[in-house]
């Protein structure tokens, strides 16, 4: 990227007023200056962290987890900034006005995971420790005294609700924990598989669902009522914009709402904010460039991932839903306590350029708005006609991955690596060891087309989506949950002899990705098979769980191809689906809806029913009573 236009960007950063008092100037100087931002080689791309390409891979012996956001929590008072740290498993409490950390956390479990954080009304801050499913609470000055409480496997979501002083925690099995805020849990209910966010608007109970980007409300037994989505886009792959203002061209296009990465209360409003993904639902080609053609920093882009934003009302409205050009992997979204402003976080850009952005919400209210990122990294507006294009600030933080507003509405972001917290211009350092590892920074990373591995395999796992391929035909995101290398080949009809072969076709081919040598693929395919794989809860029906494992390896002959360890036996068979596919790997199988290569399967029972699973050529279990699929079912949930 040209130097002129690193400096425009700093200078935009700094002076760019999109809230008042961005830049304090009573605030007394940093004695650690503003990061220079890493510089960027072209084989490396403007958006990747350098150092994948720069000096030796690196593959660290505890791999840091994948990139899940919105780490960050100003308290009350507004001027005390609540960090968790997923990569190093502790929780930070820091000063704003004497920038620096006041205390943190010394026994945190290793894989504890720290993620989302709330604040009572006494003042304790309760935050979500996703890898060892509790929920850690502490009084600020006082956090070597803080207490954990077990909740569910895999925590993701909390709110706190004033009216019964609560908290309410949302699992990714669909549990919805409340639980009082002395940690003794009062109920448990089941919503839906999948919960990602946990929200209140208006007395009433929201939750939001990560792969499907669904919103519900709930009643007061916990039971579903209003299922919103946002809606689906009639977008572009190509083209530009009509003397109208109306985009134009070949290669229309839709696309599907998927991976609401954040969900959140606005400020001073009714309405719920979703900053989410939406996925191409017309034919994908798998070719060189198929996965982002056009790829660069200027408006033609035609990615078949995008970034949104989708405003819900307490009165039942749904915004359309504004794009977000370039911002990959959104995983955070903030705004400022007048709810006037907001900042979007892409993880994706690890190198800081388009990190940040800064917009006001009346433009990402107002269907059709639109902004892009000229080729000297300015902005440049629409088209008359378009609703104007949103006010954007740009800062650089290198590997973003949060941002919060303190007392006074001045933005603060998280880096996650190095570990600092970029406020007023300058960095306040977080300290702790460097958890830069390769294999991760690849697999997160923007390979330029504005699409990451991570797009389409959110933290690790997949997108629930079915993509149609170009002379292919449909095919169902693959889940990636640890012990990759030791399956191969790789996708559904195993065409990828081993991940070498992948990363050349995809990464540097269909992604528009910088080509690795041997050590960066290996580097990548170490932190993949250090993914944890989901944590299945235990069943309620633990004999019934019993009956079904006997059926698996026995009368049903599931076990004659899932098998070993990871319940699979690396085969590529035809099971009467339409095809050869791979025997895939079933941990984690109930998370990871819908199933089989075209995703015919919506639920766990469909995969047994005509039409879909293959009949008795896939396992045999036509025979089977409904209480004996049930039980196999049950079986099937446990891992």
């Amino acid at each position: 990227m040209r130097k002129s236009a690193w400096l425009l960007l700093n200078v935009i950063a700094l002076l760019g007023g999109c809230g008042p008092d961005r830049l304090d100037p009573n605030a007394q100087p940093n004695p650690q200056p503003f990061p220079e931002p890493f510089p960027v080689t072209p084989s490396s791309g403007d958006f990747l962290d350098p150092r994948i390409v720069t000096g030796s891979p690196v593959s660290l012996a505890v791999t840091p987890p994948a990139i899940s956001g919105g780490t960050l929590l100003v308290t009350h008072e507004g001027d005390v900034a609540i960090v968790a740290d997923p990569d190093r498993d502790r929780v930070l409490v820091v000063d704003l006005v004497a920038r620096a950390v006041i205390e943190q956390t010394t026994s945190l479990p290793p894989g504890a995971e720290p993620g989302r954080a709330i604040e009572d009304a006494d003042g304790r801050i309760h935050v979500v420790l996703r890898g060892s499913g509790d929920v850690f609470s502490f009084t600020p000055g006082a956090i070597a005294s803080g207490e954990r409480h077990h909740v569910c496997a895999m925590p993701r979501g909390i709110a706190y609700e004033e009216a019964t002083d609560s908290l309410h925690v949302a699992c990714r099995s669909g549990q919805l924990v409340t639980l009082s805020t002395a940690g003794e849990i009062t109920r448990t209910v089941q919503v839906e598989s999948d919960l990602r966010d946990v929200t209140i608007l208006g007395g009433h109970l929201f939750v939001s669902t990560f792969r499907q980007a669904h919103l519900l409300e709930l009643d007061a037994t916990g039971a579903p009522v209003t299922d919103r989505v946002p809606a689906t886009f009639a977008g572009f792959g190509g083209g530009g914009f009509a003397e109208d203002g109306a985009r134009s061209g070949p290669g229309a296009t839709g696309f599907a709402p998927a991976v609401a990465w954040r969900t959140t209360t606005v400020p001073g409003a009714q309405t719920i904010a979703m900053v989410h993904q939406r996925e191409s639902d017309t034919r994908v080609e798998p070719q060189p460039g198929g996965y982002g053609a056009g790829g660069g920093t200027g408006c033609g882009q035609s990615g078949i991932v995008q970034s949104a934003v989708t405003f819900f009302g307490a009165d039942g409205s749904i915004s359309d839903g504004v794009e977000i050009p370039a911002a990959t992997l959104p995983v955070d979204i903030a705004f400022s306590h007048s709810g006037d402003e907001v900042a979007i976080i892409a993880a994706g850009n690890e190198s800081g350029l388009m990190a940040v952005q800064v917009f006001s919400r009346s433009s990402l209210e107002t269907s059709g708005s639109f902004s892009c990122l000229s080729s000297d990294g300015s902005f440049v507006s629409p088209p008359a006609g378009r609703g104007g294009a949103p006010t954007v600030d740009v800062a650089v933080a290198v590997n973003a991955i949060a941002a919060a507003y303190d007392g006074r509405d001045r933005l603060i972001v998280q880096q996650r690596e190095p570990s600092a917290l970029v406020y007023l211009g300058q960095t306040i350092s977080l300290g702790g060891e460097s958890r830069f590892d390769t294999g991760h920074s690849v697999f997160h990373g923007n390979s330029g087309a504005f699409i990451a591995c991570a797009s389409c395999h959110p933290e690790g796992g997949d997108d629930g989506r079915t993509w149609n391929f170009d002379g292919i035909g449909d095919r169902r995101t693959p889940a990636l949950h640890g012990d990759l290398r030791g399956t191969e080949p790789f996708h559904w009809d195993g065409d990828m002899t081993d991940l070498g072969t992948l990363v050349h076709e995809v990464f540097t081919g269909r992604m528009s990705g910088p080509s690795l040598d041997a050590h960066q693929v290996d580097a990548l395919g170490g932190w993949l098979d250090a993914i944890p794989a989901p944590v299945g809860e235990a069943s309620l029906d633990t004999a019934g769980a019993a009956r079904g494992q006997g059926l698996f390896y026995g009368e049903a002959h599931c076990g004659d191809c899932h098998s070993g360890a990871l319940f699979t036996n690396n085969t590529t068979v035809d099971v009467g689906t339409g095809g050869r596919f791979q025997v895939p790997s079933l941990i984690g199988v109930s998370y990871r809806l819908p199933l089989m290569h075209s995703g015919c399967a919506t639920s766990m029972r469909a995969r047994f029913e005509p039409g879909c699973g293959g009949g008795d050529s896939h396992g045999q279990t036509s025979q089977l009573s409904p209480e004996a699929r049930d039980d196999l079912i049950s079986f099937l949930e446990t891992l």
